[in-house]
C-alpha cells in the first residue's frame, strides 16, 4: 500500500479545495488533494453551480494573481432590473452596487459558471505541479499523538487505479461539500435546519423579449413561481432561477427533467416568451442551512466552504463565502506551519469565519423565505408584498453580501482597544483600496490592492505624510524600527506613503524610507482613511488585508507588542556600523521590503567619518 508524505491532505477538489490547494502550495508547503469526480476529464457533464463572484471575492483572487484570465470569460454585472406583470419596477432589483460610493475598484461581480472557474483553478495549480486525484474516495482517517510526531494525520482513500492509498500529513483539510466525510469522521456536529422549500435552476442558451436581458442580473416577479432569477452567463447562456411551489413539487418532485425544467421557467416568466435554444444543466435542491459546531477540531483537522457552512443561492454567496475561508485559513495555515506565527493565529480561523457564516445563514432564512413570496416570522408587520420587503433587506445587506462589509470581532488580531489613532476603518474590518503613484509616473496610478498582493506577511502601512511636517516623527520611527531588525522580517513587509510628489523617496523623507514607497499626489489615500498630513498614522494590515492595529507615527511600541502576540520572532540581527551623529558603533538597518534596497540606509563612511 503506497504512502504519500506532505504537509496538508486536502479532501474536496472545489472551488474551495483547488483554491486552498493552490495558495498553500505558493507558500511553499507539499500538498495533496483528491475528489470524487474527475471533472477535467473531457467527458464529464457541463455543469453551473456557482456563478457569481461579488466585488471583494474579485478582489481577494485578484490579489492572488486569479483574476485575470476569469475576467476574459466571465460576464460583467453591475446593473439589475426588474419586472412585474411585464413593466419595469424602478428601483428593484440587484442595485447592490448603488451606494458603493469608490469603496473598490471592482464595483460589479462577474458571472462565470463553476466548471470555468474550476476548469482556471486547476490549470494554475497544475502550473505549480499539482494534480488533483481523481475520482477518489476518502476511506477513514485518523489522530495520532502529535507528541514526536511530524505527521499526526493518517488516512485512507482508493482511486480509478483499484489499490488502497495512504497520505500521512500534518494537518487535513475537509473541502468536501455539504455531506463532507472528514467533517462526519470527525464527529462534527452540522447545526441546522432542512426546508420543505425546493428550487429549480436551469441554465442554457436562450431567445427571449426580456428587456436588458444581458446586462447582469434580473427579476421577474411571478405569481406563481416567486421572484424569478435572471443572470447572464459566460459563453452567451443565461441561467433562470424560480422557486417550485408546493404543488409543482408535488407534481416534479427532485427527478424534474431539463424539459420540464424549462417549461415552468417559461411560465415563470409571463408575460415574456422564453425559448431554449440549448439548456447546458438544471437542478432541482433543497433549501439548506446548517453550520458546523466548529471549523477546526482538535488542532489538526479543518473545515472550509459548503464542508462548514451550507445556505441558499438567495444572493450567491456560496462560492464567494468559500473564497473568504481558504482566504482566511491559507495565511493562518502557512504561517503557523512554516514557523511564523502562533498557533493562537490559526485557532481564530474557526471563531472568525464561523461568526460570519452564522450572519450570513441567518440572513439567508429571510432571503429564501421572501424569495419564494412568503414573509419571514421576523419580518411580518412591516408590509405585505415579500418582493418590496425583499428589495429593501437586500439594500440594507449590500455590503456585506458584496464582501466588503464582512468584518470580525476584536480578539488577538483585531486590536480596537490598544490602537492609539483611531482612523475611518476599524480594526477587524477590511482595509479599503486606494489610488497610489510609484515614483516619476504622476500620469498612471497603481492601487493599494495592486502593491499589496498575497504573500502570508502583515503589512505595516505607513502614512507618512508631508514630510516637512512629519520628519520629527519619521525620524524617531525610523529609530524604534531599527530596534528590532530582523525580529519581525520573515513575517512582515513595510510601505510608505507620502502625502504629496517629489523627484526622490528618501531625500524626501529626510530618511530610508519604510518597505517601497508611493506619492499619494492629492492627499487622498490620507483623507479616505482620515488621516490628517501633518501628523501621519501608521495601519498593520493582516496578511488577508483586514485592519489589525493603528498607530500615531510615535507609537511603534504599540506596534511592536501587536505584532509580538502573533509572530514567532526571530533572533534581532546585529550589524557593525558607525552612527552618523556620534561615530560609535550600533547596529544599522530596518524591516526591508522584498524591493527595498538595504544600501540605502547605510551611511557612507570616509577616513572614518560617517558622511
Amino acid at each position: 500500500m503506497a504512502t504519500t508524505h506532505v504537509d496538508v491532505f486536502i479532501v474536496g477538489a472545489g472551488p474551495v479545495g483547488l483554491l486552498l490547494a493552490y495558495q498553500l502550495a505558493r507558500h511553499g508547503l507539499k500538498v495533496h488533494i483528491i475528489d470524487g469526480a474527475d471533472k477535467s476529464h473531457p467527458d464529464f457533464p457541463m455543469y453551473g453551480r456557482a456563478c457569481t463572484l461579488h466585488s471583494r471575492t474579485l478582489e481577494l483572487l485578484d490579489q492572488n494573481d486569479l483574476l485575470d484570465d476569469m475576467l476574459q470569460v466571465g460576464v460583467i454585472g453591475k446593473q439589475g432590473f426588474a419586472y412585474k406583470e411585464g413593466h419595469r419596477v424602478q428601483g428593484r432589483g440587484w442595485n447592490l452596487f448603488a451606494k458603493l460610493g469608490g469603496q473598490t475598484n471592482f464595483d460589479y461581480s462577474l458571472n462565470i459558471r463553476l466548471k470555468y472557474s474550476e476548469d482556471f483553478f486547476r490549470q494554475k495549480l497544475s502550473e505549480l505541479g499539482i494534480v488533483v486525484d481523481a475520482p477518489a474516495k476518502l476511506l477513514d482517517y485518523s489522530l495520532h499523538s502529535t507528541a514526536g510526531n511530524d505527521e499526526p494525520i493518517e488516512a485512507t482513500y482508493q482511486n480509478a487505479s483499484g489499490p488502497i492509498q495512504t497520505v500521512r500529513a500534518k494537518y487535513i483539510i475537509g473541502s468536501d461539500g455539504g455531506s463532507s466525510s472528514v467533517r462526519k469522521l470527525a464527529d462534527i456536529p452540522f447545526l441546522g435546519e432542512r426546508h420543505v422549500d425546493h428550487w429549480v435552476r436551469i441554465d442554457g442558451i436562450v431567445k427571449s423579449n426580456v428587456p436588458e436581458q444581458r446586462v447582469g442580473f434580473g427579476a421577474v416577479e411571478s405569481p406563481t413561481h416567486g421572484q424569478v432569477l435572471w443572470v447572464a452567463l459566460d459563453h452567451g447562456a443565461t441561467r433562470i432561477g424560480y422557486a417550485l411551489s408546493e404543488d409543482l413539487y408535488q407534481k416534479y418532485g427532485t427527478n424534474m427533467s431539463a424539459a420540464d425544467a424549462a417549461a415552468e421557467a417559461r411560465k415563470a416568466v409571463a408575460p415574456f416568451d422564453l425559448e431554449f435554444i440549448e439548456i447546458h444543466w438544471h437542478t432541482v435542491y433543497g433549501i439548506q442551512q446548517h453550520v458546523a459546531e466548529r471549523f477546526q477540531d482538535r488542532e489538526r483537522i479543518l473545515l472550509a466552504g459548503d464542508a462548514a457552512h451550507t445556505h441558499s443561492s438567495s444572493a450567491a454567496q456560496g462560492m464567494n463565502t468559500g473564497v473568504h475561508d481558504a482566504t482566511a485559513l491559507s495565511w493562518r495555515l502557512a504561517g503557523v506551519m512554516k514557523g511564523w506565527y502562533k498557533p493562537e493565529v490559526l485557532s481564530l480561523y474557526s471563531d472568525e469565519r464561523r461568526e460570519s457564516s452564522q450572519h450570513l445563514i441567518e440572513l439567508d432564512k429571510l432571503f429564501s423565505k421572501l424569495i419564494a413570496r412568503q414573509i419571514p416570522e421576523s419580518m411580518k408587520g412591516q408590509g405585505d408584498d415579500p418582493m418590496v420587503l425583499l428589495d429593501k433587506i437586500m439594500t440594507q445587506q449590500a455590503a456585506f453580501t458584496l464582501g466588503l462589509g464582512i468584518s470580525y470581532p476584536p480578539n488577538l488580531l483585531n486590536d480596537v482597544q490598544s490602537s492609539t489613532l483611531p482612523i475611518l476603518t476599524v480594526p477587524g474590518h477590511r482595509f479599503p483600496d486606494t489610488d497610489l503613484h510609484k515614483n516619476g509616473d504622476p500620469r498612471h496610478p497603481v492601487r493599494l490592492h495592486q502593491v499589496t498582493k498575497h504573500n502570508g506577511k502583515f503589512r505595516v502601512i505607513v502614512y507618512a505624510g508631508i514630510a516637512a511636517e512629519t520628519r520629527p516623527y519619521l525620524q524617531q520611527l525610523r529609530t524604534a524600527i531599527d530596534k528590532h531588525k530582523g525580529r519581525f522580517d520573515h513575517a512582515v513587509d513595510f510601505l510608505t506613503i507620502i502625502a504629496g510628489y517629489g523627484r526622490v523617496f528618501d531625500e524626501h523623507l529626510g530618511i530610508p524610507r519604510f518597505g517601497n514607497a508611493y506619492w499619494d499626489m492629492n492627499h487622498s489615500a490620507h483623507a479616505l482613511q482620515g488621516v490628517v498630513v501633518e501628523i501621519g498614522a501608521i495601519a498593520v494590515l493582516r496578511p488577508d488585508g483586514i485592519l489589525g492595529y493603528t498607530s500615531t507615527l510615535d507609537g511603534y511600541d504599540g506596534v511592536v507588542r501587536y505584532l509580538e502576540r502573533l509572530i514567532v520572532p526571530r533572533e534581532p540581527v546585529k550589524q557593525n556600523g558607525v552612527n552618523d551623529h556620534t561615530g560609535q558603533k550600533k547596529d544599522l538597518g530596518e524591516f526591508l521590503g522584498d524591493n527595498e534596497s538595504a544600501l540605502a540606509h547605510k551611511p557612507t563612511v570616509v577616513n572614518g567619518v560617517a558622511k
